[in-house]
């Protein structure tokens, strides 16, 4: 499966006010095997490896997209000071992404590998989306509880059985530490493809 993606980000335009309302009257109830809370370069990485492994993966995000992907700036990260290893591992994911979306992401300059933080945020959105993780955006994590071996997350407008939750980012931490939560790094950087595998 093939997501053409041409590198433009879309404009910043913001949630639309009754994703913003903070009391929805219908809360519809969603079910994942992972929910990834935070829809940045650490969340889209992770979304993106759960769903290449079958996974029902579902990111949530706080803002639209367009903000999520500006944020990440369009500063290149570079393998410069990261181990080879995982610098290999990484340009061969990028390479994967360029691969599944149709985007040219990574460049070499003066001998070091770079991608665009702001391109690579948006390019791996596409690469999750593609292997069937749904999205949701405009849409903050209130909370996360613990229900039987699972958790519960809920949002502003909805409510999602899990298995799992990764936080990937800013959100809440779980009210009982019993939920199956697990944090990955929130911060981009060349290795995040690698680190959040």
């Amino acid at each position: 499966m093939v997501i053409r993606f041409t590198g433009e980000l879309e404009a910043a335009v913001p949630c639309p006010p009754s994703l913003l309302d903070p009391t929805p009257t219908e809360t519809p109830s969603l079910t994942a095997d992972v929910a990834v809370v935070g829809a940045g370069p650490a969340g889209a990485a992770t979304a993106w490896h759960l769903a290449r492994r079958g996974l029902h993966v579902l990111l949530l995000e706080r803002r639209a997209a367009g903000t999520v992907w500006r944020a990440a700036g369009s500063a290149p990260w570079t393998d410069a000071g990261i181990p080879a290893r995982v610098a290999a591992e990484a340009t061969g994911l990028w390479r994967q992404v360029e691969q599944a979306t149709g985007a040219q992401l990574l460049h070499v300059v003066s001998g070091v590998r770079q991608v665009r933080a702001d391109q690579a945020t948006a390019a791996l959105t596409a690469a999750a989306t593609a292997w069937g993780a749904r999205l949701r955006h405009c849409d903050e994590v209130v909370a996360i509880d613990a229900a039987g071996r699972g958790a519960l997350v809920r949002t502003r407008s909805a409510t999602v059985r899990a298995d799992r939750v990764v936080l990937a980012g800013a959100g809440p931490l779980p009210t009982d530490p019993g939920a199956p939560v697990a944090s990955v790094p929130g911060r981009g950087s060349f290795a995040i493809p690698a680190i959040t595998r």
